[in-house]
């Protein structure tokens, strides 16, 4: 599988790893959404054959969205 991050065209929901989400936000790594799931914000699962935890793209895309109303 390769990373899709912002240019990913799916639209239904998935999971996305930490580097793709942050890729989205446009940061460099995948410390902020390391943060964001540690400190309860943002929650992470673990999907089949893999070790790496991944974010829901809808709850990701709805936190974004909410903050950005918050603004």
């Amino acid at each position: 599988m390769f990373r899709q991050g912002i240019a990913d065209t799916y639209q239904s929901d998935r999971f996305l790893t930490f580097t793709e989400a942050a890729e989205i936000l446009g940061y460099a790594n995948h410390t902020k959404i390391s943060e964001l799931v540690s400190s309860g914000i943002l929650p992470s699962y673990i999907i089949p054959l893999s070790k790496k935890l991944r974010v829901k793209k809808s709850e990701f895309y709805s936190l974004v969205l909410d903050n950005k109303n918050k603004r």
